[in-house]
């Protein structure tokens, strides 16, 4: 009976593991955004890949179209609008019926044209994003968690542009009970800043957080001592950058069940600090490898749909 026992759950979970897979698409996205004097090359890219993936989320589900109080999908091939129930998500301030999974290929080119000004001929630039990911249909509304970074220890200061030198806070709250990590990536590694370097191993599959309390993270001072009964002190994050304006991307995964870290190792970007740092103690973070660190992320959003991920990208400059 025992084996019958197991039998039967080993094909359950198969066949739950198959019908996740099974709701996987693929499918192509596209946008064009201006390229203003105004902005970096970097945040017109990061907004032109945003409207692609509403894009391929659209063609993949349908358009949101919201009025007064009723809620419609309009198929952008036949132009049908249906009244809906559906769960819906936000990018870039638009509504979505699905998820990004996995970005599987980007393609990023300028797009040359011309425009008038005062009656003169003005060459003016895109940038074009066209992209392929795996999407999935969301068939329950996402946690409306909040986050966002500081430069102080005060919510009141939220920011994502930052100076070299500067230190970096996070502002976490949530509606459910969870677990939290946080990850921070240059596009070669991925540091793992949350769990805390020196936490129990108890901790190592998200730190536990309670529903409707605001958290303050990466500060040392007694009032954002969240766990005083297993005596360790924060790890605290100075800022740097290694060009005039780097781009950094925060990622922020919560779930309402604890979920495995990713293989982590020690001393990667050591050679960053200086012997002085060294002296005084200072350390990196546990990191793994950014493609690695993106793998273990998308078969974590492939299998377990109660995940979610939030990015932030911020900016540091010289």
């Amino acid at each position: 009976m025992k084996q019958i026992t197991l039998l039967i759950l080993a094909l359950s979970i198969l066949f739950s593991t198959y019908a996740q897979k099974k709701d996987i698409k693929i499918a192509n996205g596209s946008a064009q955004i201006e390229f203003p004097d105004y902005k970096s090359r970097v945040e017109v890219e990061e907004e032109a890949e945003k409207f692609a993936k509403i894009n391929a989320l659209e063609k993949a589900f349908g358009k949101v179209i919201i009025q007064g109080n009723s809620t419609y999908i309009k198929n952008i091939n036949t132009g049908k609008k249906v009244e809906t129930n559906s769960s819906f998500s936000m990018i870039a301030n638009t509504y979505v019926k699905g998820e990004v999974v996995e970005v599987i290929d980007k393609k990023i080119t300028d797009v040359k044209g011309y425009t008038i000004i005062d009656d003169k001929k003005v060459e003016v630039t895109e940038i074009k994003c066209d992209i392929k990911v795996k999407v999935r249909e969301l068939v329950a509304p996402p946690i409306d968690y909040e986050v966002y970074t500081l430069s102080y220890t005060n919510k009141r200061s939220k920011t994502t542009s930052f100076i070299s030198n500067d230190t970096l806070y996070l502002y976490f709250k949530s509606p459910v009970n969870g677990y939290l990590s946080v990850f921070l990536d240059d596009t070669k590694n991925s540091q793992r800043l949350l769990p805390y370097n020196n936490m129990p191993s108890g901790y190592d599959n998200g730190i536990p957080i309670k529903a409707d309390k605001e958290y303050i993270f990466f500060s040392t001072k007694p009032q954002f001592d969240y766990f005083k009964s297993d005596n360790f002190k924060a790890d605290i994050y100075q800022l740097y950058a290694e060009s005039a304006q780097d781009l950094n991307r925060l990622f922020i995964v919560f779930s309402k069940e604890p979920f495995d870290k990713p293989a982590l190792k020690d001393n990667i970007n050591r050679e960053k600090l200086t012997e002085a740092e060294i002296k005084g103690g200072h350390t990196m973070p546990k990191a793994l490898e950014s493609t690695k660190f993106q793998k273990w992320l998308n078969n974590n959003k492939i299998f377990f749909r109660d995940l979610q991920v939030k990015i932030i990208d911020i900016t540091i400059s010289r």
